[in-house]
């Protein structure tokens, strides 16, 4: 059975909590909110904030410690109503300070976690050039079965696939803004599936998100999802519009 957990906002992680001042991006002002397309629910999926990795447990670092801080004040002014993340520490950590600012819970699964690649024995200095070439296969929709030792493109999208029909259930009707955390490769493969307008696989290989870089969408009453900015940037509110969306 899967790990599906509701932590009290500012008792998910002390880090963030106790970290160095807020830090006021330079586009801290400006709206982070996609344009609707309707009445439904806005979302901003989150790539987790710069981490210690791969020691202790993946922790934020001091600069992901401030990316956080920053990112919570980006979405000081927004309506949001659900913090979701992946039951990874980072995670937690990047999504507590935004949930405990609107006083709301973080809800982490461990369906969005990061995809488990198979990393044993390579530096970490090398790790995206094992990893840059897996993602660009399975984006261009080739060797989805394999997962070079570790999980298949088919595995990830089982798991994203089920958390994902949740979510819509759950939230379709809903208003005002949530805020999904989760990681670079699970939304690099997995966002342009979940967006109705079309996201190449060339565009999300070409905008991966950095760190607490956010992807813009609506989620519409009949379940549909429309992306319309991929990486925004928290510091100045800067990111790449999707070519298809409205």
């Amino acid at each position: 059975m899967k790990t599906r957990s509701r932590l009290v906002a500012g008792l998910a992680t002390l880090a963030v909590a106790a970290a160095t001042p807020v830090v006021a991006g330079g586009g801290a002002g400006a709206d982070p909110q996609p344009h609707a397309v309707g009445p439904g629910y806005d979302l901003l999926f989150v790539r987790h904030a710069h981490t210690t990795y791969p020691v202790p447990e993946q922790e934020l670092s001091p600069l992901g410690i401030q990316q956080a801080n920053t990112l919570v004040d980006f979405l000081a002014d927004e309506d949001i109503r659900s913090v979701d993340s992946s039951i990874m520490v980072r995670t937690y950590q990047t999504a507590d300070g935004v949930a405990a600012d609107h006083d709301v819970p973080v809800l982490a699964d461990e369906d969005i976690r990061e995809v488990e690649f198979d990393l044993e024995g390579i530096p970490q200095a090398q790790w995206n050039a094992k990893i840059g070439p897996i993602l660009a296969s399975w984006l261009h929709g080739e060797e989805r079965d394999n997962g070079f030792g570790g999980e298949s493109y088919y595995d990830v999208q089982e798991r994203w696939d089920r958390w994902w029909t949740q979510y819509v259930r759950e939230h379709r009707d809903d208003k005002g803004t949530g805020v999904v955390v989760a990681h670079g490769a699970i939304f690099a493969i997995m966002l342009p599936t979940a967006c109705t307008n079309e996201v190449t696989g060339d565009f999300a290989l070409q905008n991966v998100q950095s760190n607490t870089g956010i992807v813009k969408a609506h989620l519409n009453p009949n379940g549909t999802l429309i992306c319309t900015e991929w990486n925004v940037n928290p510091a100045t509110g800067v990111g790449v519009p999707v070519p298809s969306a409205p």
